[in-house]
């Protein structure tokens, strides 16, 4: 008898494993992870709906920034072009103890359509049309073989640059 007891003392029973072994058991364990679905969908909308309400809340921290400082700025702006600033070609600046007034100068923003830019180029100024190669891969998928990690022609030459990786397989549940 106290073999029996040091045993279950050293050896924990081990709980029995739930098995799905018929359509009832598969049924309900679809019913559990459904209604979990259900119960993770309603937690992240509220805590979207939480989020929703401090986005608002940090425009409207912005818009009382803006509202309380807008007069503020434009004052600096008025002395910022009373004194005698610090130029280069992009910008002016007047150095103060607390911080720095910029006037950042006016510049040219190209918009560009570079479809219709390459065309034009290409009749008229070749030079400036850069060449970019890239592999053919759906074609290149039709002549090649895998061999453990590597991936070689019909002929068995090793292709470079291409390693394979096996993906395991997944099991997934439509609820």
């Amino acid at each position: 008898m106290e073999d029996r007891a040091l045993y279950e003392v050293l050896v924990p029973e081990v709980e029995e494993k739930f098995v799905i072994d018929n359509d009832g058991k598969a049924e309900w364990a679809l019913t559990v992870i459904k209604a979990e679905k259900q119960e993770r969908d309603r937690l992240i909308a509220v805590c979207e709906e939480k989020i929703h309400e401090y986005q608002q809340k940090i425009e409207d921290f912005k818009r009382k920034y803006e509202n309380s400082t807008a007069h503020l700025i434009s004052a600096l702006n008025q002395y910022f072009h009373t004194v005698p600033r610090k130029k280069t070609k992009t910008q002016e600046t007047y150095q103060l103890p607390s911080g720095k007034l910029k006037l950042k100068l006016s510049s040219i923003d190209f918009q560009r359509d570079d479809e219709k830019l390459t065309q034009w180029l290409d009749k008229n100024l070749p030079s400036y049309v850069k060449v970019k190669k890239s592999p053919d891969w759906a074609g290149l998928k039709k002549i090649i073989q895998v061999a453990g990690d590597k991936v070689v022609t019909l002929d068995g030459e090793v292709i470079e640059g291409v390693t394979a990786v096996e993906k395991p397989a997944s099991f997934e549940i439509d609820v």
